[in-house]
């Protein structure tokens, strides 16, 4: 069950990576999950983020498991102040008054867990008797946030088994859950579904709530943060854990980032740290190549070392080719003139009673992807397959100009359309899923869509197929094509290919690059093919 929610925010997130502060309103009272729901400005394009187990801070600060006298309280002080947090996730803190020690009022504001107190028992080494763990975040004046959360399902149930504690706060990917969390300490091993001890079996419950969590992120594309005290190693890329947290189980590809993964903890006889901060959605990507510990210059004031993460809004400057694509008036212009071009053409053939199809390209032809060639350029990023299968899986993409017009010309002709792409045919679904979503009149009597598969990789070494969309050509033509959406019996029959539309040269059958002769190609474009403009990216390259 999760406790009472006092203001939650409804409103989609930015689109991708074109931030925006907005800053929300602030608490009205720093002790309690309290909110005014107010409006304000933000003046800032980057936030830091630290978690920091302070172990058992207690006021008075002589009390509890970890006595500290008031130069120790200093220091811890002093230490506060040289990570320039502006969010600081906390753990094992008794009470407000505790964390204030640290993270004064008039700079500070503290929001505790609403955990209740749990019996104490006697600290080991030294007899007294115990204070309260608990999560809390120190928020730095003036940062604002919207929300605040207690989940108490974290906790199963059991005394002394800490909550979950979030805050939505702006960000530099729009409005944010940050989550604080203190998981069951004593399973290290890296898997904990192979053991038997009580500690991992509780611990497995938690990670169980915690994939859930993310998972629910992650299907409504919402940026969130998770930092915190796991007691576990999440280095290893086979922890069960992180592999989690890492894979979404609808199979679609994650957008998680373990920043704390490549760390070398401070803790002499303990360099693995068990201390992380996990970003996802669009904060994923701008949050910096990893997280920073900072370790104590002297003795070890806690027992954990505060690890810190900027989160900054991205900066890189577009190329023109890409400036050119999502601002310039003359490529709608003259990608809606080809379009229609093409449809006078369309309704101009004269196919008998022959089944016929226009082959099409699907990337910068009928889906615009610029949004990601945007991600790439802001964020200092080259293309990569594990990006553009995130980018894909958002199903985002939106219709190029003239596009579903000229779809809709096609299928009143009595003809149907083969989406020929070079998207890996893993991605298809998602990628039939946008095309229906961005409008495109598409349904397996009318549309078949072919994704590259190795077969098309290899058939380039037959000397009947020029470049890797031939094959998938050949079978439109002969009947055997794969679709992953078609019927399988309206596909069966041959089909007549009547026009290539594409941006590239090589969206024409048994053209490269290489070889492509303008002169000779131009007296069939309109008719027999069209290309449109893309001077982002291509087989030019």
């Amino acid at each position: 069950m999760i406790s009472t929610l006092i203001f939650w925010i409804t409103e989609q997130h930015m689109k991708i990576l074109i931030p925006a502060m907005i800053a929300l309103a602030a608490a009205g009272c720093a002790t309690t999950n309290n909110s005014t729901g107010e409006v304000i400005e933000a003046d800032s394009d980057s936030l830091t983020f630290v978690t920091w187990n302070v172990e058992h801070l207690a006021f008075p600060p002589d009390t509890g498991c970890r006595p500290r006298s008031q130069a120790g309280i200093d220091a811890l002080r002093d230490y506060a102040r040289g990570l320039d947090a502006d969010v600081v996730a906390l753990q094992e803190v008794a009470s407000v008054l505790a964390a204030e020690q640290l993270f004064p009022p008039e700079d500070w504001r503290i929001v505790m867990s609403g955990r209740p107190d749990s019996e104490p028992y006697e600290c080991r080494g030294n007899g007294q008797s115990s204070t309260q763990q608990k999560v809390a975040f120190a928020v730095r004046k003036p940062v604002t946030w919207s929300a605040t959360r207690d989940y108490d399902d974290l906790g199963l149930g059991m005394e002394g088994l800490r909550y979950g504690l979030s805050i939505t706060l702006p960000t530099p990917a729009g409005p944010t859950e940050v989550l604080n969390v203190h998981l069951k300490s004593g399973c290290f091993v890296d898997d904990y579904s192979t053991s038997d001890d009580e500690d991992c079996e509780i611990l497995g419950q938690q990670a169980a709530w915690l994939d859930n969590w993310v998972e629910e992120k992650e299907r409504s594309n919402q940026p969130y943060l998770i930092l915190g005290d796991f007691n576990h190693r999440l280095s290893a890329p086979y922890n069960r854990l992180t592999r989690q947290l890492t894979n979404n189980a609808d199979g679609n590809p994650s957008t998680t980032r373990i920043l704390t993964r490549e760390l070398i903890g401070c803790h002499p006889r303990y360099p693995a740290p068990i201390d992380h901060i996990v970003a996802g959605g669009e904060l994923a990507g701008l949050g910096g190549g990893s997280a920073t510990v900072y370790s104590f210059a002297g003795e070890m004031l806690s027992d954990h070392c505060a690890i810190a993460a900027t989160f900054a809004a991205a900066s890189g400057k577009l190329s023109t080719a890409v400036r050119w694509h999502t601002e310039s008036k003359e490529r709608e212009l003259i990608t809606r003139a080809a379009y229609a071009r093409a449809i006078e053409a369309i309704q101009a053939v004269d196919t008998g009673d022959s089944e016929w199809v226009v082959a099409m390209d699907v990337d910068e032809t009928v889906l615009d992807n610029s949004p990601y060639q945007v991600f790439l350029d802001r964020t200092g990023q080259s293309y990569s397959s594990d990006t553009w299968a995130k980018w894909v899986a958002q199903e985002r993409a939106t219709p190029v100009p003239g596009a579903i017009e000229f779809v809709r010309a096609v299928f009143a002709a009595g003809g149907k359309v083969a989406f020929i792409t070079n998207r890996n045919a893993s991605l298809d679904a998602h990628t039939w899923r946008n095309l229906k979503s961005a409008g495109f009149p598409v349904t397996p009597r009318n549309a078949c869509l072919l994704g590259r598969t190795r077969d098309d990789t290899a058939s380039t070494g037959d000397p009947r197929y020029v470049n890797d969309k031939d094959l998938r050509r050949e079978a439109v033509r002969s009947g055997t094509a794969r679709c992953y959406s078609g019927d399988a019996k309206i596909w069966q029959a041959a089909h007549e290919i009547v026009m290539h539309v594409g941006d590239n040269i090589e969206d024409i059958e048994g053209v490269t690059q290489e070889d492509a002769n303008p002169s000779a190609l131009l007296d069939d474009w309109g008719t027999r093919f069209i290309i449109l403009p893309n001077p982002m990216y291509g087989s030019w390259q």
